[in-house]
């Protein structure tokens, strides 16, 4: 009750503060709730759509691919004229089939291992603290921003909050669909050079998309501390009737920077592991 009264109290104060603030923290809170939850968990519904329905279809298809791609690596290497076709080479082809068609069957329960490990790692990683957006004084400074650019940031508020929010749940219908796509992807490794290139391919972008989110769990702790210590220079004199208006510019900075460190985190993580 003490809550609602504040939100209504806060309304009538400083109308667009309040909704900016009311906006971010449950946007957020959604999106920290689902640093510690692995696909399988995120919806139990959709996770069992996609192992007992989709990927039993998917696995069918990657077995009839599994022949295709060994008859054209067993091409490849009989048209290999600098090498000769010896016993030693259909023994590996051989031995390469079963492993391969062994990773294929055994691939969902790896993958479900690594959808727990990266929302274990996850949570341990996220330490995460909202630095408060306002202070209580209310001086000129404060009322004078939200007359003049209250609804500016309320936008602000609302849309970097929006954009963590898809960047986070897009990541979710991405490692579905890598699972799905698993069963295509370990068939090349039977082609050869140049065709095993889609296999590594699957391999890079499930690892970035999986453990993306320890990434941005770091990256939320970090920029939640670091612009809790920084602070911009306070007005002295007659001007700290102005305080309110740079506590208010940053509120955005954080808000901004906090935006745009989580969604530079897949393009970080390509360029630092050339993924």
């Amino acid at each position: 009750m003490d809550e609602v009264l504040s939100f209504v109290e806060g309304l009538f104060r400083a109308p667009f503060f309040t909704l900016a603030k009311w906006v971010w923290d449950w946007i957020i809170g959604l999106c920290t709730g689902v640093v510690t939850t692995s696909p399988q968990d995120f919806s139990h519904q959709t996770w069992e759509f996609v192992e007992n329905t989709l990927y039993p279809w998917a696995v069918g298809i990657g077995a009839s691919l599994l022949s295709l791609f060994f008859i054209i690596g067993f091409l490849k290497a009989a048209m290999n004229l600098k090498e000769n076709l010896i016993m030693e080479l259909c023994v590996e082809a051989l031995m390469r089939l079963v492993v391969v068609n062994v990773v294929m069957q055994s691939g969902i329960y790896v993958i479900r291992t690594m959808f727990t490990m990266a929302a274990k790692l996850g949570g341990a990683v996220l330490s995460f603290e909202s630095p408060q957006f306002f202070t209580s004084d209310q001086d000129v400074g404060s009322q004078l921003f939200w007359w003049l650019f209250g609804f500016g940031y309320f936008l602000v508020a609302l849309v970097c909050a929006v954009m963590i929010f898809l960047t986070l749940y897009g990541r979710y219908i991405k490692l579905y669909l890598l699972v799905l796509f698993f069963p295509f992807a370990v068939p090349p490794l039977l082609g050869g050079r140049g065709i095993d290139g889609t296999t590594y391919a699957w391999v890079k972008t499930f690892l970035s998309n999986t453990f993306e989110i320890v990434a941005i769990a770091a990256v939320m702790s970090v920029t939640g501390m670091l612009i809790s210590e920084v602070s911009l220079p306070t007005p002295d004199g007659i001007a700290e009737l102005f305080d309110g208006f740079v506590q208010a510019i940053h509120s955005m900075i954080y808000m901004i920077l906090m935006t745009s460190s989580v969604k530079g985190v897949s393009a970080l993580m390509n360029k630092a592991f050339n993924l």
